[in-house]
């Protein structure tokens, strides 16, 4: 069979091979692999990839076990870890994420992250007339209130 053709198994024509379906109404199947999600080793991988701002880890090792615990923390909720980035730029490791002001920033950022905020319109119409009118007498001219 020549490159870029397929036949039919129910009337044996020959159809390019990106057709998906032959004339004769045959539907060909996917015969692709479905792709699967990004690993566990991955997902930490582009991690500390995006929090260097693509630049190298000098301590690989380390700054794997890190992104574990980060993990561990925020109960592998990859929806947000994927997402967050620091503001500044970080040297070499991310170990600044385990201390008390980079726990503290990725709290907050999840805080902000799924953060909904509270829908209260209210409707007003401006055509309906709302409460009394008050009525004072006003002061005409200088002289008048001078007088009193």
């Amino acid at each position: 069979m020549p490159r870029g053709i397929k036949s039919c198994p129910q009337c044996n024509k020959h159809c390019s091979a990106a057709s998906r379906s032959c004339s004769c109404g045959f539907e060909f199947k996917n015969n692709k692999k479905p792709s699967k999600a990004p690993s566990f080793f991955q997902e930490r991988k582009d991690f500390i990839k995006r929090m260097l701002d693509d630049g190298k880890s000098s301590d690989y090792k380390l700054d794997i076990m890190t992104a574990s615990k980060i993990f561990k923390s925020f109960n592998n909720d990859i929806d947000f870890l994927s997402k967050v980035k620091p503001p500044f730029k970080l040297q070499g490791s991310i170990k600044y994420f385990l201390t008390k002001d980079g726990l503290e920033y990725l709290k907050r950022k999840h805080k902000e992250f799924y953060y909904k905020p509270i829908n209260s319109e209210k409707m007003v119409d401006l055509n309906e007339k709302v409460g009394e009118d008050i009525v004072t007498e006003r002061r005409k001219t200088l002289r008048d209130f001078l007088d009193e």
